[in-house]
């Protein structure tokens, strides 16, 4: 995706994710954070999910937990708004 739509998905990404953590939240490891925000990227950018981290260890294990969080949040998001996203 490029030019204005690629922005655009990219606002969309952001505003799910600010969405899933405002500061009423518990707080999140920033492993765990930045696996919501490959998840929501990869939906909504096309962005290729890359594991940074080494497998069997705490980072790794807290970033995929947040894997599942950002495709769960994707996933609401479509229910409530198909139409609206893209990816």
């Amino acid at each position: 995706m490029t030019g204005a739509g690629a922005m655009e998905a990219k606002g969309v990404a952001q505003q799910l994710y600010d969405e899933a953590f405002p500061t009423t939240r518990d707080p999140r490891s920033p492993e765990y954070r930045a696996g919501v925000m490959a998840a929501l990227r990869w939906r909504c950018e096309g962005i290729q999910i890359r594991r940074p981290y080494a497998p069997g260890t705490a980072a790794a294990d807290a970033w995929f937990a947040g894997l599942d969080e950002g495709h769960a949040i994707w996933r609401r998001a479509q229910a409530a708004d198909g139409d609206g996203l893209t990816g």
